[in-house]
Order: structure tokens, then sequence, then C-alpha cells
């Protein structure tokens, strides 16, 4: 009876988490980054050219606005573009999917690390609801496709060393594609891998077999880096990190800022991109759970010097040092495994003090109470999250630009050249993405941009398209250009009166985002 319970609750909570990760999944957050063009884009052109945007063929790294893709997330982000198509949906479908198996995944990982499967079942209710994994669930982002094969490795490698030696060897490959689903997983899952190895060398040992094939499908990642350098991320930590930042003192500072009050309980990652902004990453009322199961689990490892709770202590504290050696902080994409960690060790808490004593009434009204308090934190979130978010960050978001490109393609007989402004970065690729440019065209079109805006845009133009080369307030209306301009570009426009604005694109909050002006198009 009580295995029957457990099964319609897990069940509901999976149903629960797929609700939340693929309810208005195009429309929250409000627009597609540029990074997720990108990624959609590629997914796409290696599902029909078998190639990446630059002409690559299966690359093991993509090359993107001047840095380098993980492969991981693109290539399993084909199947969702096969499915649904090359559109906003398609391309966080993927995320979503994963967010979802990432909560099941947590329940078997709690139930085995705890050996109690209602920790498991609790692990899963408070990630499938935790803001922090939620909203990384809902734009294609790494996260969850690197904390899925992170988790999945522990597991496999738990049951591999107690009753299932043939595991090992699927746990080595699961930690192996982790490496390359995300750069801070190339920081933190090392350390908890030979951790690993440290603690469990006897049981290793006895199944030696399967550790000698663990160990040639490591050195078969580690070729892989060999055969392409770009896999370690070197130049996107050049990019994001100075000397500066990798100063002792400013290191430890970094680390106490992402266990500091203010980013956990209140507002979370100042980056709109990166945070709902609506809470922080943890609930607030999550904080004495987190507490008591810190606590306990210190406590038991002493006493009973469990491995498994060292190692899992070990992912907790060692995860935001990723984002300790960069300029941004915090940075939750890139202390991105303080998920999972400490939603275990929340979990622990929560069971913990429900099972404190066992008198069956303390049980019931505990639930109870912790249920209340899931109710009371949980509902205000989501409802702002689906309503207050997007309208208020839409900026944040690049909103807009599907709404100039579906006006561009109504209206491709009427002009001979569309003058895009690079006010939002890296515009070409929403071009590509929402026209579904085919990748051999492209190819034969493009002109790369050689000045120092590179980095925010990579490409000049292809085929009519041209992107931020000239001076927008110098701009002459010629009947068959269409020109898109920034609010304060329109403001400025020394021809203003010869133009006439054929569309303008506001926020979702009524402010200016973009006008479309032209003197009029061919056929007009």
């Amino acid at each position: 009876m009580k295995n029957k319970l457990l099964v319609i609750i897990l069940f509901l909570i999976l149903f629960a988490a797929s609700f939340l990760r693929f309810y208005k999944l195009s429309e929250v957050p409000p627009s597609i980054t540029w990074d997720e063009a990108s990624v959609g884009y590629n997914a796409w052109t290696i599902l029909n050219w078998g190639k990446d945007e630059w002409g690559k063929a299966f690359p093991l790294v993509f090359k993107s606005f001047g840095e380098y893709k993980n492969p991981v997330d693109i290539y399993l982000t084909v199947p969702f573009v096969a499915i649904f198509g090359l559109n906003e949906f398609g391309v966080r479908a993927s995320s979503a999917f994963f967010g979802v198996l990432d909560v099941l995944l947590i329940y078997f990982l709690g139930a085995k690390i705890f050996k109690n499967k209602w920790v498991g079942v609790i692990s899963a209710l408070v990630l499938a609801i935790s803001p922090y994994n939620l909203h990384f669930s809902r734009f294609n982002h790494e996260l969850n496709f690197a904390l899925f094969f992170f988790m999945l490795g522990f597991y496999l490698f738990l049951e591999s060393v107690d009753k299932k030696p043939k595991l090992l060897i699927f746990s080595f490959v699961s930690f192996g594609v982790s490496l390359l689903s995300y750069n801070a997983a190339k920081i933190i899952v090392p350390p908890i891998f030979f951790l690993l190895i440290a603690l469990y060398i006897k049981e290793l040992l006895r199944i030696k077999k399967y550790f000698l094939w663990g160990i040639l499908v490591i050195l078969f990642f580690a070729g892989l880096i060999v055969i392409e350098p770009n896999l370690l991320g070197i130049s996107r930590f050049n990019e994001t990190s100075s000397a500066k930042d990798r100063n002792i003192e400013n290191i430890i500072q970094k680390y106490k800022v992402h266990y500091s009050f203010d980013y956990l309980f209140v507002k979370g990652d100042p980056n709109a991109r990166l945070s709902s902004q609506i809470s922080g990453e943890f609930f607030k009322t999550d904080l004495p759970f987190l507490v008591l199961g810190t606590i306990l689990l210190v406590f038991i490892l002493i006493k009973k010097k469990r491995k498994e709770f060292l190692v899992l202590l070990a992912w907790a504290l060692l995860a935001p040092i990723p984002a300790t050696i960069t300029s941004e902080t915090p940075h939750a994409a890139r202390a991105m495994f303080m998920t999972g960690s400490w939603h275990l060790i929340l979990a622990f808490g929560i069971w913990m003090f429900i099972t404190i004593t066992k008198n069956k009434y303390w049980a019931f009204l505990t639930s109870i109470f912790f249920a209340g308090l899931l109710i009371y934190s949980f509902i205000p979130y989501i409802k702002s999250y689906y309503t207050t978010f997007p309208n208020r960050y839409a900026i944040e978001w690049q909103y807009g630009m599907r709404e100039i490109v579906d006006y561009v393609k109504e209206n491709e007989t009427n002009y001979y050249a569309v003058y895009m402004t690079d006010i939002r970065s890296q515009p070409y690729i929403f071009y590509l993405f929402y026209l579904k440019y085919p990748l051999p065209q492209f190819l034969k079109t493009v002109k790369y941009n050689e000045t120092i805006q590179r980095p925010s845009n990579l490409v000049v133009s292809f085929d009519k398209y041209k992107f931020g080369i000239w001076d927008p307030i110098e701009s002459f209306p010629e009947k068959g250009i269409l020109y898109v301009v920034g609010p304060s570009h329109y403001s400025g426009l020394r021809h203003k009166t010869l133009f006439r604005v054929v569309k303008a694109i506001n926020y979702p909050n009524g402010t200016e985002a973009f006008y479309l002006v032209s003197a009029g198009g061919l056929n007009e």
C-alpha cells in the first residue's frame, strides 16, 4: 500500500513538473535570446545538412559569436526541432524535457543516498517547484543537460558499487557527457569523480574488469579534448575572467555572495535572463529545512562515515566555484550545481523534521504544515512568473525580433534591402532562425564583421539583410529599403519627415522597442 501511494505521488509530481515546464513555453520567458536562436538554428542545420552554421560537418564544438558552444545541448535539441519545428517551443522543449527528467532522476538519487524512498519523493517535489530549476527549464540553457548527466553518473556509480557492477561503464559515460555539456561542469565534475574513485577504491578493485573499461571511457573523453582543445572552454573563460577575478580574496568574497540570504532567498541572480527577479533561488520557507538538513548531514557523516554523504556535501560546497573565477557575480548559471545538491539536502531536512519522532500524529501535522508552506511560497511566485515577469523584463530577452522578422517575411517582395540595427546584439541569428534560412544560401552570401564590433555583431550581411553597418541617424529614405531602428535612433532621424512608420513594435509593458520605417515598398 505504501509503495502504491509513493508511486501515485511521484506520478503527480512528474505531471506537475511537466505542466510547469511546458505551459506557455513559447511565451514565458517572453522571447528567445540570441543564444537560444543560435542553438535552434544550428540544431536545424545539423538536422537538414549535417553541418553547423559555419559549414562544418558534425562538429565537436560549435563556433558561435566568436566563442565555442558545448555540443551536448545542440545535438540533444535536434530531435525536438525535428518534431516541433524551428520555433520557440521546439528550441526550448529539450531543456524543459530534461528539466522533467531531472525531477525523476533526483527521486532515484535521493532514495539511493539516504536509503529512503520518501526522501527521494520530497527531493523530486522540491526540485519540481524550485525557482532555480524551473526558470532554467523554460529556456534553452545547458544547465539541465549537465545536471542530468552528472546526477545520472552519480546514481549509476552508487548502484554499480552496490550490486550492479556493469552500470559502472555507463556511469563513467554519463560523467563524460556532463563534462561536454557546460563549462561549469569541467570544474565541478572532475573533483567529484576523483573523490568517488578515492572513497570507493576497494569496491572498484573488486569489480576491476568494469573499472578498467570505465577508465577507457574516461580516456576516450580525454582524447576528444586533445582532438578539439576548444572543448575546454578556454576562450570563454578568458572572455569572462581577468587576473583580478582570480585573486584569492575576490574568489572568497564572490563565493560568500552565493550563500548570502539576499541571493538565495530574496532576489536571486540580478540578471533577468538568469533569474525571475520575483524570488531568490530558493523560497524563504526553505531556509530552516536547509539548515536542519545540513546539520544532520554533517552529524551523520561524522558519526557513521557515510561516503555518499561526503560526496553530496562536496558537491554542494564546490558548486559556486565556477562563478567565483569570473567577473559577473553572483551567477546562477555558472553556480548551476547548487541545483540538485542543495535540493537533496533540503529534502533530507524536511523528512527529518517530519519524522523527528515516531508519533504518527506529529508526522501527519508536520506534513500538513509543510504542504501549507509550499502553497504559501509557490502560488504567489508562479502567478507572478507567468504574468509579471514576461511583461517587466521583456527587453532583457531581445523581445521584438520575431515581430520584426515576421513583418519582413510578410512583405518580402516589397523591399530589396533591409537594414537592421544591432542594438540588441547578433541580430543576424534571429533572421536565420525565424526565416528558416537555408544553410547553403547563407554560406554563399554571408559577409562577416571584421571591425571591433564583431563580438556583438558577427555578421555584416547575408542576402539582402544588412546588420549594423550604417549610421541610422543619417538614413535616407529610398523606395524599397526597410530600416529597423531603435526608439532613440527614430527620434533622431535626420530625414524623419520623409519616412513613414510601417510598423511600431512595443514591449508588453507598452514602452517602445523598435520602429520599422521606409519611404515605401517596391509594390506601392
